[in-house]
């Protein structure tokens, strides 16, 4: 409820609603925007050592296709360098 009424603050920082029902939708609004925040947090806290492994390495082989997508011009060969030495630390792993 903390976060829901940090997230309300803040969406009314610069602008309020004019009626009492604006203000309900803005607040429904966060109180669903930190309900997912909480839910992503559980499932977070909830992941082993192997599913977080996993995710890293996801994310490093889309950040490795993101560089091979880039221009002819973009000298990319170090960064590659690195990801590469770092995705096949966490596979041996």
């Amino acid at each position: 409820m903390k976060s829901a009424w940090a997230i309300y603050r803040h969406m009314t920082r610069t602008a309020r609603p004019s009626t009492a029902s604006g203000r309900r939708k803005w607040f429904a609004n966060a109180l669903h925007s930190a309900w997912e925040v909480a839910k992503q947090a559980a499932a977070e806290a909830i992941k082993t050592a192997a599913l977080r492994v996993a995710d890293q390495v996801a994310a490093l082989k889309a950040e490795i296709l993101n560089l091979d997508c880039k221009p002819f011009g973009i000298r990319i060969a170090a960064e590659r360098r690195a990801l590469a030495v770092e995705l096949s630390k966490l596979e041996t792993a």
